[in-house]
């Protein structure tokens, strides 16, 4: 068990707002400044053209909404992220179309003998950020390119005071040597039973002895039982590297980010494999369908 002073020494705070923007004048970031220096200089321009023909307290009326509606928008946030962004969010989402199909050359035109279908939701083409991957695993976004690392898990709590003290030293060292945004993802995806049971069934027969290939078909029903009676689920831990770079030396880029960080969390004692071409097709599919499920034959191997 590790004592309260070995436990001290690998704990560290981290600020809480550490993605704030930098503060370019009374505390205010250039957003907000942007968002309320031209309403505040209106203000004060019609108060200048107004104040000997309008009373103030009319001024003071009109002034004080519009003022506070640009403090609402500039200063408040939900989640995060500012009322504006999240006001123009909504209206690209009320203004574009709910239906999204496949048509990557675009929606072709209707022709004029067909007869007009009922009105209904507006259709679009559907956008993907990934247009193509490469044989090596390179994910193409477009401007950039990623590649996914699959990785294992260690115990942590197991590991002693100093072994706890070591893996967190060299875990800071591979932060502090990344160059490029890195994702971590942590998925929680159901787990299918049912090709290691055929295959245990399958094999059975073919073993050396009778009573192994008893003991082998009770494991198959076994795990078919565990399969009926709980909701198996797997943990996949996925590293998506990027590269700013474009065209192919992105794509080469990326692959060589992945490989290297991939070695520099193995020293740490954790077990990652860049993607390659079918996987990475696995992991933005099983991503895009939330019930795909990961068969056990297939799956990435924990440690």
């Amino acid at each position: 068990m590790v004592a309260a002073d070995e436990a001290s020494q690998w704990r560290a705070r981290i600020p809480a707002d550490i993605d704030r923007p930098e503060p370019l004048a009374f505390g205010l970031s250039g957003r907000q400044l942007l968002i309320l220096t031209p309403v505040l200089l209106a203000l004060w321009a019609g108060f200048l053209l107004l104040k000997d023909t309008v009373e103030p307290a009319v001024l003071a009326g009109c002034t004080v909404p519009v003022a506070a509606v640009a403090l609402v928008v500039a200063l408040a946030q939900r989640d995060g992220t500012g009322i504006d962004r999240l006001a123009w969010s909504a209206l690209r989402w009320a203004g574009s179309g709910k239906r999204r199909v496949g048509a990557p050359d675009g929606l072709p035109d209707i022709p004029w003998w067909a007869p007009k279908a009922p009105r209904g939701p507006r259709l679009h083409p559907l956008r993907l950020p990934a247009s193509a991957i490469t044989d090596e695993g390179a994910i193409d976004l477009g401007e950039r390119h990623a590649a996914i690392i699959a990785c294992s898990t260690v115990n942590f709590h197991l590991a002693s005071g100093r072994e706890q003290d070591s893996m967190i030293t060299a875990f800071a060292a591979v932060l502090d040597s990344l160059s490029d945004p890195v994702q971590i993802i942590v998925q929680g995806r159901a787990f299918d039973l049912a090709p290691l049971t055929r295959r245990l069934r399958a094999d059975a027969p073919r073993l050396p002895h009778p009573g192994l290939e008893e003991a082998a078909l009770d494991h198959a029903d076994f795990l078919d039982e565990l399969q009926d009676h709980r909701e198996l689920t797997q943990r996949r831990v996925l590293v998506v590297v990027t590269t700013g770079a474009r065209g192919a030396r992105s794509a080469a880029g990326a692959i060589r980010a992945a490989d290297t960080l991939a070695a520099a969390l193995g020293g740490i004692g954790i077990r990652a494999d860049v993607c390659d071409r079918e996987t990475c097709e696995q992991v933005i599919r099983s991503c895009f369908a939330p019930a795909y499920s990961t068969p056990a034959d297939t799956a990435p191997e924990e440690g």
